[in-house]
């Protein structure tokens, strides 16, 4: 995407970033007020990124927070989330323990130094993950369920002892079908006084077992059990010990208090699970502990076990989540969580918080030319139809923000560069994020030898980090894209029914953990993944509801609406199992005038165990009820409920087309995007992240009198060209090339005036490359500069033969002067090939702007002169040559404590066997002639 003169923002300090995302003093829209056409809204701290800040060790001082607070701010940061983990080797008198009044009195100075520096502060619940310490004693602690078995016959005595503190149950099952609960028969010793009767008896001892999972990554003060989340007293228990701590504490809340991702290996056990599920479930698990261990007809255990599943999920969602967040609130903070991983439906789990925050693991793996992607790092990729999942509850439930745990093990320690962070963030906000949380950054003391304190799993958002230089360039883009995506409301056509019992109904081991890295277990394969791709590759809008957040779905005034979110239709799956209160709401909704689609066929049946022949015969009934008829298309029936229908058929787009939704063909150009609502039209947020350009006019699927075009990257914006196509629809003149994005900003019934954004069209002419000599010189680096030399060959500075250059990281600027070509052209953009890592550039003295990612190209013409100019290239590279020097002398730098240093496939990290890492300015650099597209009768209309 070329623009004459776009500027982008000089990396001195976040004051500019500001100047040049506010234009003007515009309040946060969706509350009444009517922006000028072509504001940037005003940035708050929650527009910008933050970042997950380590307390390795807690080992933290007054002067070094406020230090590294002021830096955190100068590049763009917006806040820090506060995790204390494990510490460093030989810095243990240094260290604080959790929570004690130093600890508090920490935090309290960290807090009041982001008010004045504003930033905010949010505050993990605990220590490392997950939640766990101390005061958590074996009774509060996490457990597992055990099921013994044994066969009596008839007058046969138990010679088995059995641990009676642990024993939840005992039952006896005959084979005439008598079942016999000899719990109250275990005697003291744990020996069972009871002869079997005649016949042949099988007897299942149910104990409860502590897990014995410690608190990962722990903290000074932090170490011990992990809780049991299945228990409201335990919870009680645990924040009782912050409710002590912040009785003292006379510092201002923390914005929000955090909990990452559900890492309670082996958990599916809670005291009172048996009272519980009878409550909820209606029958006594007890009476079907075969079942429950596995044995018996396959579809009663799993019918079973799917209420046992749904059981804990309950538990987890009503006695850990929403406890938790009330107590939050109570201390007059906000409740951000990481649900994945969950033994729960995700949906009502993320929706039960303030911040629902999904994650992002490894690379994506784009095809964008001159991406480099680790190609020692065999992770599943992170998937969109995943990271929907936050966003989709966040939209339902009414939230306004939806974070992310942003750019973990993006690449190997050291290899990360800003331009592999982008589309990696550009794929975060077309999924609905709106909140990037870095992953991250350790507190790291000033007079700390390089590399400084790190953790052990990249990214480094930190000052030791040679791309800190330019980081204020992705912040500033992030920014001025979360301004936008943060107000409004989400524009999405399609409700998604999510069928968890699909996924609760088998026969396999206890809980059903809902993963990011196993979703070949309980997302691939499944209908209901195959029907959100479609939307997905198709540009149709959706977010996923579940059967709990159905129930707050209404239909009015021709909308399902969710507080202030309105939908289309709700697609249903293809699903084997439905409960009968979702069909009835389903049904309820239609008989009020909304469109249901079924893709493929009706549900077959309710899910569980319990009263099952009455729920199917009440299932039945209400599928019996429907008079499915033809439609006239092919392979669609309907049926009419009330004042709506019900949609049945096996092809998806069909069903919508009936169903008169709409989708975004602008997919068909390859761009992926995301859509909300503004006072008065649409904000449309496209990234290109495949290997083709688009150029030319690209269809929507809403209407417009007039648009605006927004460059994230630069912060220039302009009226885009409009027409009209055959079919009516509004179509837009789109230049992106792979890589890039923009900010759409569609007016429904208004006609814009100012600036019109300048299209070019690059490559109508031969290029001019400038073939040196280049002078270079080391400005900034470590671990000292080079010695600076004259090339006419651009090459990586690591190929001089220069020792001191092949470990440097760093910045150097190469000068060159050049003749600007002849011709007449209407701009000229330079293009500087291949960068390692990002530029920085002046022509004649006058800051240009930063090529920071992909492409390495801008338009310059505005800065040349007849005759003799002047380019300065200062480009910085990364810190991997300078981190394998340290490790080839076997410099003592990995020095932390637990897991200590590890590399991205977790083994022993090691660079000291690392080539050397390609750094400087590569080229060729080339100016490219271009001209300025003409579009007749193009504009408002």
């Amino acid at each position: 995407m070329l623009k004459r003169g776009a500027k982008q923002s000089v990396p001195k300090s976040s004051a500019l970033l500001i100047m040049l995302i506010s234009a003007a003093a515009l309040l946060v829209w969706g509350c009444g007020e009517k922006p000028a056409a072509l504001d940037w809204p005003a940035v708050s701290r929650d527009h910008r990124p933050w970042t997950r800040w380590w307390w390795m060790g807690s080992a933290v001082n007054k002067a070094g927070l406020t230090l590294l607070l002021q830096q955190y701010r100068e590049v763009g940061l917006g806040g820090v989330e506060i995790t204390p983990i494990y510490g460093v080797k030989g810095c243990e008198d240094r260290f604080i323990d959790y929570l004690s009044p130093q600890w508090m009195e920490m935090l309290r100075h960290t807090v009041e130094e982001a008010e004045r520096l504003g930033l905010g502060v949010d505050m993990a619940t605990g220590t490392g993950w997950p939640f766990g310490g101390p005061q958590v004693g074996a009774e509060d602690a996490a457990a597992r369920v055990t099921i013994q078995t044994d066969t009596l016959e008839t007058n046969a005595r138990l010679d088995t002892m059995l641990d009676q503190n642990a024993l939840q149950a005992l039952m006896a099952y005959g084979d005439d079908g008598r079942v016999v609960d000899l719990t109250a028969k275990v005697g003291e010793a744990g020996v069972l006084d009871w002869v079997a009767p005649a016949g042949r008896w099988e007897l299942y001892a149910v104990s409860q077992v502590g897990t014995g999972q410690r608190v990962k990554r722990a903290a000074p003060g932090g170490e011990g059990s992990v809780l049991d989340h299945f228990s409201a007293a335990a919870l009680s228990n645990y924040l009782a010990g912050f409710d002590t701590a912040f009785a003292g504490y006379r510092g201002g809340p923390v914005r929000a208090f955090f909990n990452d991702s559900f890492e309670v290996y082996g958990a599916d056990w809670t005291d009172d699970l048996f009272a519980e599920f009878q409550s909820r479930r209606g029958y006594d698990l007890r009476r079907q502990l075969p079942a429950l261990a596995g044995q018996g007809p396959p579809d009663t255990v799993a019918r079973v076990k799917s209420d046992y599943r749904e059981t804990i999920a309950d538990l987890l969602l009503e006695r850990f989540t929403v406890p938790w967040v009330a107590w939050s609130h109570k201390r007059g903070s906000l409740a951000r969580n990481q649900a994945h991983g969950s033994p729960g439906n995700l949906l009502d789990l993320y929706a039960a918080v303030d911040i629902p925050e999904t994650e992002i693991f490894g690379s994506s793996g784009f095809e964008i030319p001159g991406l480099r992607v680790d190609p020692d790092f065999s992770n599943v990729p992170p998937d969109v139809l995943v990271l929907k999942f936050a966003s989709s509850a966040a939209h339902v439930a009414g939230k306004r923000l939806v974070s992310s745990e942003s750019a973990t093990w993006l690449g190997e320690h050291f290899k990360v560069a800003l331009s592999q962070v982008k589309p990696e963030i550009d794929q975060l906000l077309v999924a609905g994020i709106n909140h990037v949380i870095y992953h991250g950054t350790a507190y790291s003391p000033p007079e700390e030898p390089w590399p400084g304190w790190l953790f052990y799993a990249s990214t480094n958002f930190a000052p030791t980090n040679s791309f800190w230089r330019d980081l204020p360039e992705l912040n500033a883009y992030i920014t001025r894209c979360q301004s936008i995506l943060q107000a409004g409301q989400p524009a999405n056509d399609v409700l998604l029914y999510f069928p968890i019992h699909d996924i609760w109904h088998h026969g396999d081991g206890t809980v059903q953990r809902l993963q990011i890295h196993n979703l070949d277990r309980w997302l691939y394969g499944s209908s209901f993944h195959q029907s959100a791709r479609t939307l997905w590759d198709r540009g149709y809008t959706f977010d996923y509801v579940s059967d709990r957040l159905l129930d707050g779905i209404r239909y009015s005034r021709g909308q399902l609406r969710s507080g202030d979110a309105s939908y289309r239709v709700i697609v249903v799956p293809q699903c084997r199992f439905m409960p009968l209160n979702t069909l009835a709401k389903l049904l309820d909704l239609a008989d009020a005038g909304a469109t249901i689609a079924v893709h493929g066929e009706l549900p077959g049946d309710v899910p569980g165990f319990g009263e099952l022949a009455q729920r199917r015969v009440q299932f039945n009934q209400s599928l019996s009820a429907l008079q499915l008829e033809d439609t006239g298309s092919s392979g669609v029936r309907q049926a009419a409920v009330g004042k709506g229908r019900l949609l049945v058929g096996e092809d998806l787009e069909q069903l919508l087309q009936l169903a008169g939704v709409n989708r975004e063909p602008l997919v068909d150009a390859g761009l992926r995007f995301i859509r909300r609502t503004h006072g008065q039209g649409y904000h449309y947020f496209l990234a290109n992240l495949g290997p083709r350009a688009v150029e030319g006019w690209v269809p929507l699927g809403t209407a417009a009198k007039s648009a605006v075009i927004f460059d994230p990257r630069s912060s220039e914006r302009g009226v885009a060209a409009l027409r009209r196509g055959e079919r009516g629809e509004t179509q837009v003149y789109l230049q992106l090339l792979p890589g890039e994005s923009l900010i759409l900003r569609t007016f429904s019934k208004r006609r814009v005036s100012g600036p019109q954004w300048s299209y070019l069209r690059v490559g109508r002419g031969a290029p001019a490359e400038l073939q040196g000599p280049w002078r270079v010189t080391f400005v900034e680096g470590a671990p000292r500069l080079p010695a600076g030399f004259e090339t006419d060959l651009l090459a990586s500075w690591t190929e001089l033969g220069d020792t001191v250059a092949q470990v440097f990281a760093g910045t150097a600027c190469y000068t060159t002067t050049f003749n600007r070509p002849t011709g007449s052209v209407d701009e000229w953009v330079l293009d500087l090939g291949r960068v390692c890592e990002s530029a920085r550039i002046r022509v004649n003295g006058r800051y240009a702007g930063t090529l920071w990612s992909l492409p390495s190209r801008m338009p310059v013409g505005e800065y040349l002169q007849e005759g003799e100019n002047v380019l300065e290239v200062e480009v910085t590279n990364l810190t991997a040559n300078r981190i394998a020097d340290l490790d080839r002398r076997e410099v003592p730098w990995r020095k932390f404590y637990d897991i200590n240093f590890v590399n991205i496939n977790y083994r022993k990290f090691d660079a000291s066997g690392w080539p050397l890492m390609d750094a400087g300015l590569l080229g060729p650099v080339r100016l490219v002639p271009a001209v300025r597209v003409t579009l007749p009768g193009a504009g408002n209309w």
